[in-house]
């Protein structure tokens, strides 16, 4: 992981939510397992910002706010609305916006190997995958990303590499 890391954004589906949905809110709900650490990242001075696909009625921020993490986020990037979705460029520029650091700067946490760490890291930024249970068959990490079984797992990542810069 590069030095320096000032904002993580975060995929959504399969990697902070719950994995089912929640009919009274029409979407998955955050997974409670990711709600601690995503305190300890924003103590850290770590800016978060959400990068989610999404369909016309997931807004995310319902989950969000009955998790009461809504306040730790500097942004929620949602493709629908934006009409611009992961893998395209734009999606991670106008992340890279949102999270107002540079490339380097700037760790992309998702479940999807290309959408989430593959292209991020062709875009400059760093990757990091989450999968409970490892790589597929046939996938390879690309160099330089990282892989974890869940966010629960990022801050000590943080600490162990010592990359965190929430200044």
């Amino acid at each position: 992981m590069p030095t320096q890391i000032k904002a993580v954004a975060f995929d959504y589906g399969g990697t902070i939510s719950a994995p089912t949905i929640d009919r009274v809110i029409g979407q998955k709900r955050l997974d409670p397992a990711a709600v601690e650490p995503l305190h300890r990242l924003h103590t850290m001075g770590i800016r978060l910002v959400l990068a989610s696909n999404t369909l016309a009625h997931e807004t995310r921020w319902p989950a969000l706010q009955m998790a009461g993490v809504d306040d730790l986020f500097t942004a929620a990037l949602l493709s629908d609305p934006l009409g611009v979705a992961k893998p395209d460029p734009m999606f991670y520029k106008l992340t890279l916006a949102a999270a107002d650091c540079d490339p380097d700067e700037l760790l992309f946490v998702g479940d999807n190997l290309r959408h989430d760490v593959t292209e991020p890291i062709w875009h400059g930024l760093s990757g990091a995958l989450v999968r409970p249970n490892g790589l597929r068959g046939g996938e390879e990490l690309p160099e330089g990303a990282h892989l974890i079984h869940h966010v629960y797992e990022l801050p000590d990542l943080f600490a162990r590499a010592d990359t965190v810069s929430g200044k």
